[in-house]
């Protein structure tokens, strides 16, 4: 073997003086094309057949050269080289076919030792011409099929990294246009729908082309490449999607566009354009709702509306969506609208302490419309025009309709809350009397001067008092109703003795109710009267009125009524300094028993 390539050294450098203008000797040259050293000898092989035309072996070997040349060439970096490699290869091949012949090869069959082998019909060993020529057919037609199957394979490369490359850029267009998924599907539409089309069509395209590319590369043999496509899912609008990939790489990771687009269109289809449609028929039914109430002022339950799906439906696209805002004004408007309703069935004079409680939740119902109209206004309706194009246009027409609609129900709000504040503070104020005829009696103690009225009592059924009409004093007696309208009003004579102008600041009330419509009324004077307390008393009925009236004095000062149903008679428990009580009993016609 080392004897070998001192051999072939030689050869080598005695054809190194072909430079210096020496011809190249074929048998030398054969040396080194029989051992294969045919990146030393291809130089010289040239040279050679440049001078001489008349070899057909040295075709044979330019055309082996080639092969081999071709061989070695990268399929997809090198691929023009490699099929130039092959044109060359069967070029010389085809020129040392017909040359070759008997005569050829039987003159100069140290050229063809390569096809040297034993005969089985007579064990020797010999150069047959057919040998050759079917090589040389061999060589000729793999060299073909090699070159076809190298286009088709650069062919099938190409086009999937290119469709690959234009899925790419379909997809980076889309995630230019839109941040994230939710704002994709908001504003989702026909057209986008055939532009996820066109991105499933050309990924898809691309890994059909990548798929032939495989199988081509499967037939042309070791081709150095052996790719294995990872997918990788698109989680992320903003993220994913945005790099690109080098084919070249064996484990070739693929942004899989399609299954991507296809789910996006799937949920368009299947989710969001259903949604679009519940948005307008849930608006249409506000709508309704809203006719009904104006045409038959009929409160309506606003309850269904409040937990409508259609929430929990944007909810699932957007954190803040615009008709959520929308419709939660709309409701809250509906519910004012409706506790309106309500109270204008509840007569003025009926219960104001009922409609001060309707009042009161009236402006409960006005705040919370008022903010949900507030929010309404201050969106960010560039943004939201966007978003809700589609419900925009078909419920509303235009932005500016729903603009103004939110300013006017906040203007509208705005004044709602300072009339109810102040119808609010009117009818407190109306809690604080009776009235009676042209009379207004106060339910509270500190009157102002100049009032006629001194309440004594004041009773969540009835005020009791001392009226002053010029120098006269008498007792009065009205009863306390929801409406402040006294059904029942009774004036009664007072001991004038003992409860004058003078003394009005020492008089003290107690009155008592009972079930059968009775009502007991007691003054007393905290000035004695040798050395006991004056009282005046007075029986009333819703029947008959004034029963009677009498004036009595007590040792003790009178603290508590009783009244005993069965026998009609008044206890009055007084208490003295020491603590210690006495009961004074006066029968149903107003004597005292003891």
């Amino acid at each position: 073997m080392i004897r070998k390539g001192i051999f072939l050294l030689f050869i080598a450098l005695g054809l190194q003086g072909v430079a210096y203008g020496q011809k190249v000797k074929y048998k030398d040259l054969l040396v080194l094309l029989n051992a294969k050293q045919y990146d030393q000898a291809e130089p010289f092989l040239k040279k050679y057949l440049a001078e001489n035309d008349d070899n057909p072996s040295a075709y044979l070997f330019m055309g082996i050269i080639y092969q081999e040349k071709s061989a070695n060439d990268d399929v997809l970096k090198e691929s023009d080289l490699l099929i130039n490699h092959i044109d060359s290869a069967i070029i010389f091949y085809d020129k040392s076919y017909p040359k070759i012949t008997e005569k050829d090869v039987k003159r100069n069959d140290e050229n063809y030792v390569m096809y040297t082998r034993r005969d089985l019909r007579t064990g020797e060993f010999g150069i047959k011409l057919s040998d050759i020529q079917l090589d040389i057919e061999t060589r000729i037609k793999s060299l073909k099929e090699r070159k076809e199957r190298v286009k088709s394979l650069n062919k099938h490369f190409k086009l999937a990294e290119a469709e690959y490359n234009r899925s790419n850029t379909l997809y980076k267009t889309l995630q230019s246009r839109f941040s994230t998924h939710k704002e994709l599907y908001l504003q989702a539409n026909d057209s986008l729908i055939l532009e996820l089309d066109q991105l499933t069509l050309v990924f898809d395209s691309s890994q059909v082309s990548f798929k032939n590319y495989r199988n081509t590369s499967q037939a042309l043999g070791k081709t150095g490449y052996n790719q294995v496509v990872d997918f990788q899912e698109i989680k992320s609008l903003k993220k994913d999607g945005s790099t690109l990939s080098d084919f070249m790489m064996d484990d070739l990771k693929l942004w899989n566009y399609s299954d991507w687009s296809k789910k996006t269109v799937r949920t368009i289809r299947e989710d969001v354009y259903p949604m679009r449609k519940d948005l307008l028929a849930f608006d249409s039914q506000i709508n309704k709702m809203r006719e009904t109430l104006r045409k038959d002022s009929v409160p309506v339950n606003t309850a269904e509306l409040r937990t409508s799906k259609v929430f929990d439906e944007l909810k699932k696209w957007d954190n803040d969506p615009m008709p959520a805002s929308l419709f939660r004004v709309k409701i809250a408007d509906l519910e004012y609208s409706s506790e309106l309703a309500a109270g204008s069935k509840l007569n003025d004079k009926d219960n104001i302490s009922k409609k001060i409680a309707f009042i009161k939740q009236q402006q409960v119902l006005l705040n919370n419309l008022d903010s949900l109209a507030n929010a309404l206004v201050n969106r960010d309706w560039e943004k939201d025009a966007v978003d809700y194009r589609n419900f925009i246009a078909n419920a509303y027409g235009t932005t500016a309709v729903l603009k103004n609609l939110g300013k006017s129900t906040k203007e509208f709000a705005r004044r709602e809350i300072v009339k109810k504040k102040k119808e609010l503070e009117d009818n407190i104020r109306l809690l604080k009397w009776v009235f009676s005829d042209s009379d207004s009696i106060p339910l509270f103690k500190d009157v102002p001067d100049g009032s006629k009225y001194k309440p004594l009592v004041i009773a969540e059924t009835h005020t009791v008092g001392i009226k002053q009409e010029n120098v006269n004093l008498t007792g009065y007696f009205y009863t306390v109703t929801p409406s402040r309208t006294a059904d029942l009003k009774v004036n009664f004579p007072v001991d004038t003795v003992s409860i004058t102008q003078r003394d009005l600041p020492l008089i003290k009330g107690l009155s008592l109710a009972s079930t059968d419509q009775l009502y007991f009324v007691l003054f007393y004077s905290e000035t004695l009267i040798d050395g006991k307390f004056p009282i005046s008393l007075a029986r009333i009925s819703r029947l008959a009125g004034l029963e009677w009236s009498s004036f009595i004095k007590t040792d003790f000062t009178p603290m508590e009524l009783k009244y005993t149903t069965t026998s009609g008679e008044l206890s009055i428990k007084t208490t003295g300094t020491d603590g210690n009580s006495k009961m004074v009993v006066i029968d149903k016609a107003g004597k005292r028993l003891q």
